[in-house]
C-alpha cells in the first residue's frame, strides 16, 4: 500500500494542507479520535471515504512540517517512540481506547471464573453430603450445595477480578497505542 502527502491545490494558496490518511489503522484511530479529542475533532476531515487531516489550525509552521512528517512516517509502517511524535498527534493517537477496558475484561474473567469455582467447591460439598449420607428426604443436602456454589462463586469471581484487573492494568499502562513505544522515561508506575 503506497502512503500519500497530498496539500489540496486550492488549500494550498492559502496555507491549509491536507495530508490523505491511507494506512487503515491509522485512519481508524483518527476518526475514533474525533470523539474524545479536540484536535481530532477540529482537524480529522472525512470525505466520502476518504479521510484526511487539516494542519490549517496549526500557525507554526514548522509544528505543521513535523506532524506532517510524523503522519507520514506512521503510514508507512514507522513505530514512532512517544517524544518523536509532536504533541497534538500523540494525545490524539493516545485518547483512542482500542478495545474494552481492563475493568470490563476482569468482571468477564471473574464471572467466568466464579462459575467455575461455585461448581467446584458446589462439587465438593455435594460429595461430603453424599459421603455423610444424609437422607435424600431432607433439602439439607439441596441447601448445603445451593449456599455452596453461592459463596464459592462469590469468593471465586471476587479473587479472580481483582487478579486479573490488577494484570491487565499494568500491562495496560506500557503499551497504549500500537503506534506509539513509549520510552522508559514516560512508563508510568
Amino acid at each position: 500500500m503506497m502512503a500519500t502527502l497530498t496539500p489540496t491545490s486550492s488549500a494550498s494558496a492559502n496555507g491549509d494542507e491536507l495530508l490523505l490518511i491511507t494506512q487503515p489503522a491509522l485512519r481508524a484511530r483518527l476518526l475514533h479520535a474525533r470523539l474524545v479529542d479536540e484536535f481530532s475533532a477540529n482537524n480529522v476531515i472525512q470525505r466520502g471515504e476518504k479521510v484526511y487531516l487539516s494542519l490549517r489550525s496549526i500557525a507554526d509552521e514548522a509544528m505543521r512540517r513535523e506532524i506532517a512528517w510524523a503522519v507520514l512516517r506512521l503510514q508507512m509502517g514507522a513505530n514512532l517512540k512517544s517524544e518523536e511524535i509532536p504533541d497534538p498527534l500523540r494525545t490524539a493517537l493516545q485518547t483512542v481506547s482500542t478495545g474494552p477496558s481492563p475493568l470490563l475484561l476482569a468482571l468477564l474473567a471473574g464471572g467466568l471464573g466464579g462459575v467455575i469455582g461455585g461448581v467446584m467447591i458446589m462439587a465438593f460439598v455435594g460429595l461430603i453430603v453424599t459421603i455423610i449420607n444424609v437422607p435424600a428426604e431432607s433439602y439439607v443436602g439441596v441447601m448445603a450445595t445451593a449456599v455452596a456454589f453461592v459463596l464459592g462463586s462469590t469468593v471465586f469471581g471476587c479473587i479472580t477480578t481483582i487478579v486479573v484487573w490488577r494484570r491487565l492494568s499494568r500491562k495496560t499502562a506500557v503499551s497504549p497505542a500500537p503506534f506509539i513505544r513509549l520510552g522508559s522515561a514516560n512508563i508510568p508506575k
